[in-house]
């Protein structure tokens, strides 16, 4: 690959007159702007590309620590309501049975990201914590 000067050089000779050598410096100089112009256009793209990947990484540690949480609640809920269930069918105790499957239907039914929203604006806060 030959570096961008020959091949300014190059096109510059295809497109103007050797003997014209005013032309040629003017076409040159031109030619360099739009590189300059190229290479800025190159320069904000990769830093947007690099704010956006930025953007999305904060994005992943708020949405893993939402499901963290989420998912450690649904879970400890969902035991307590197993182990009613292990009760109610050891001492055949149909309330206890009805509670256990309506909870655990309830939770199975929960939308687990109906809160993410609230959870990412709270993230930002410097004083937020979360308690399980």
């Amino acid at each position: 690959m030959s570096n961008p000067a020959q091949s300014i050089i190059r096109y510059a000779a295809r497109q103007v007159p050797a003997l014209d050598a005013i032309s040629v410096i003017a076409a040159f100089t031109e030619i360099l702007k739009v590189v300059q112009t190229e290479e800025t256009k190159r320069a904000q793209i990769a830093a947007q590309r690099d704010v956006l990947i930025q953007a999305l990484a904060n994005e992943r540690e708020v949405m893993l620590a939402y499901f963290e949480q989420r998912f450690a609640e649904r879970r400890e809920t969902l035991d307590r309501f197993f182990l009613l269930l292990d009760y109610g069918v050891t001492h055949h105790d149909t309330a206890s049975i009805d509670a256990a499957l309506t909870g655990i239907l309830g939770i199975i039914q929960d939308n687990p990201l109906r809160d993410l929203e609230t959870f990412k604006k709270c993230m930002v806060r410097p004083d937020f914590v979360i308690e399980l």
